[in-house]
């Protein structure tokens, strides 16, 4: 049964304190572990206060003590974090409960308690990697997901798997395709395997996770792994909101370069740097600048006009328009790649200085490089786009929008 009023549930985690307030208190902490997240470590300390102050139950119904943000909100939170470290952004988003809100509430509380009173889900959803053979009381379930960021840290970890008969075959749905099934388990019952040491994002613990013929029950399986949240409210019915995270991240890590730059403009010149003493007073460079602001804050303004209007059409109908859906995907994928853009831009402008590993914008280039290069967010990604809008066809737009992209 769908759970839908909210009311008289008490918030005691962010109520009333802004999103963007948060991010702004959590930034001397971020900013002192920046070098153990640019190691690759994400420190208990700032796991932990992102937790607390809801980061991390941003996207979690109220009655599990989740924040159940509102989007526009939400993005400012996003974007700020991603503007102070990249890989706490991501984190942020990427970690923010999606998933488990198949979860009714005693579930839910059972769940959390199996793992010390916190919930943190680690996933990989974009990779049919396991196997799933129903047994009775659930399933067993084999198999490697990469990508799995947060998952260090996380306390409990999910994959999606092709559920298979008991020889190993693929059972498939009326079209054919693989029958597919979320599932989720404590993290002490899987091998979580070091194996990220990618460009950027450094920090994300984006490694793999592994489990071999686990059993998983029932009540930790979501059988309609596309289907509506048993929250039936605005947000939630927003499949496509956790994934516009990208978008929000992306233009933080824009906003980082930016900011970088300008610090570097107005400075005083090194000493005998001819270079540092024209840097950003040639023509050349003035209007690459200015390029690169009127990308990003374009693509801003698309995000959060779209991302309203999705919001509004939720608000007033039990599913969300297919039209809106396809235009999230539209500004989520045109916001990540003007981000790219402008910070390449900046890059460039800052010539040999910004080559060296851990200045600011060496860091922005490698780490929206490593977000934009999600085959999501590829250029041929607008094809399916596109295609929609040309015919309005009906029939291929749930297959162009009704997947989530994580």
């Amino acid at each position: 049964m769908a759970i839908s009023d909210p009311d008289a549930i008490e918030v005691t985690h962010g109520e009333g304190v802004p999103l963007i307030e948060i991010a702004h208190s959590l930034e001397p902490l971020i900013r002192e572990h920046a070098e153990a997240l640019e190691e690759g470590r994400m420190p208990a300390p700032l796991v932990e206060a992102l937790h607390d102050a809801g980061v991390f139950r941003a996207m979690l119904p109220r009655e599990v003590g989740g924040l159940e943000v509102e989007p526009l909100e939400w993005l400012q939170l996003i974007e700020e974090l991603a503007r102070v470290n990249a890989s706490v952004g991501w984190l942020a988003f990427i970690n923010s409960g999606v998933g488990l809100t198949f979860l009714d509430p005693e579930r839910f509380e059972r769940f959390r308690e199996r793992t010390g009173g916190r919930l943190i889900l680690a996933m990989n959803l974009g990779r049919l990697a396991g196997q799933a053979v129903r047994v009775e009381g659930g399933y067993r379930i084999s198999g490697r997901w990469p990508f799995a960021s947060g998952s260090p840290f996380a306390t409990w970890l999910g994959g999606m798997s092709a559920v298979c008969d008991s020889g190993g075959s693929p059972i498939v749905d009326a079209n054919g395709q693989p029958r597919r099934l979320l599932a989720i388990w404590p993290a002490d019952q899987a091998r979580v395997i070091d194996t990220w040491d990618g460009l950027g994002l450094r920090g994300t613990g984006s490694g793999d996770i592994e489990i071999a013929d686990l059993f998983v029950p029932d009540d930790q399986v979501n059988a309609e792994l596309f289907g509506a949240s048993i929250y039936d409210r605005a947000l939630f019915r927003i499949k496509e909101m956790p994934e516009v995270g990208h978008a929000a991240h992306a233009l933080g890590v824009a906003s980082a370069a930016a900011e970088s730059f300008v610090e570097a403009v107005n400075t005083k010149p090194i000493a005998g740097s001819m270079r540092h003493a024209a840097m950003g007073h040639m023509q050349a460079h003035q209007i690459a600048f200015a390029r690169a602001d009127a990308v990003t804050r374009a693509a801003r303004a698309l995000l959060y006009e779209t991302v309203r209007a999705a919001y509004e059409d939720a608000k007033a109908h039990s599913e969300l328009a297919l039209e809106l859906r396809v235009r999230l995907r539209e500004a989520n994928l045109f916001t990540v790649r003007a981000a790219k853009e402008a910070v390449g831009l900046i890059f460039e402008m800052a010539g040999s200085s910004a080559v060296y590993r851990g200045r600011r914008i060496e860091q922005a280039f490698r780490d929206i490089n490593t977000a934009a290069n999600h085959t999501n967010y590829v250029d041929t990604a607008y094809a399916t786009i596109g295609s929609y809008f040309l015919t309005r066809d009906r029939e291929g737009g749930p297959e162009i929008a009704g997947r989530p992209f994580l």
